[in-house]
């Protein structure tokens, strides 16, 4: 099987691991919608695609715009062959601190998101005996979440189990999670205040990072190979190899500049 022609929306595709997939998806000849809440970065990241490539703004949050996109993708498409959940949220928060506005917020765009999403979608991936692909994280098979990521490892933790279910109840369409490592450029760190840039220092003098991260493009080419892959693979996990040398101690391995302003945010 191959990605020529293949019917393939990518929720969460403004940034990060959703935007380099979905590129690399229509490079490789999919059809793809791309979709998330930013319209702008959409636009822009369509602009760039090198093949068919449709912008669709969604609010997973919400009911109704997750109905719409759905029906809008099968309008630009035709129906779908493939679903790719890219979206997600994590900022470290300790428990003690955290909310219930905190706690809706990672919910519902991790977790709830993604079963609307998919309710949505499934009766034409079932048409097509398509595939469903869910970013999750390896953080959700922590024994102890790193310090901050409760929230986020929780949330990935029932996504897991989500797909799971997904899957039991609907055994025409191919479901996947895939846990992912650290990975540069996916918007991680952004924004961040130094107190919360502090989890990280805290994470990687307590050994729970691998010394370096992967780049998006990584993450894409797996992505697209489960779409192509004609079995059944309900998980698959992927994360860096560790680092070798000094140079690899941080992210950026072959970019100096990128190498040098991680060493700085960490």
């Amino acid at each position: 099987m191959d990605l020529k022609g293949m019917r393939v929306l990518v929720v969460g595709a403004s940034s990060g691991l959703g935007r380099a997939s979905a590129l690399h998806l229509v490079e490789q000849g999919a059809r793809v919608v791309l979709a998330a809440r930013r319209e702008e970065a959409l636009q822009a990241a369509v602009a760039e695609a090198k093949g068919e490539a449709h912008a669709l703004r969604c609010d997973v949050c919400d009911e109704t715009s997750c109905r719409d996109l759905v029906r809008g993708a099968c309008e630009r498409l035709g129906g779908l062959d493939g679903l790719v959940y890219a979206t997600g949220t994590a900022r470290p928060i300790l428990l003690a601190e955290a909310g219930s506005a905190r706690w809706a917020e990672i919910l519902e765009t991790n977790l709830v998101g993604a079963s609307l999403v998919t309710r949505e979608a499934l009766p034409h991936l079932e048409a097509s005996r398509g595939r469903a692909i869910y970013l999750s994280s390896i953080t959700a098979e922590d024994p102890v979440p790193r310090a901050g990521m409760a929230l986020y490892a929780v949330s990935k933790a029932a996504l897991n189990k989500l797909i799971q279910a997904w899957q039991g109840e609907n055994p025409a369409v191919g479901f996947t999670r895939l846990q992912v490592g650290d990975t540069l450029g996916t918007g991680f760190g952004d924004g961040w205040t130094a107190e919360e840039l502090g989890f990280v220092k805290d994470w990687a003098a307590s050994g729970l990072m691998f010394g370096r991260t992967m780049k998006p493009q990584d993450v894409a080419e797996q992505i697209a190979l489960l779409l192509t892959t004609r079995e059944a693979v309900p998980s698959m996990t992927l994360q860096p190899r560790p680092a070798i040398d000094d140079f690899e101690s941080m992210p950026g391995l072959d970019d100096p500049a990128a190498y040098q302003k991680a060493r700085g945010k960490i």
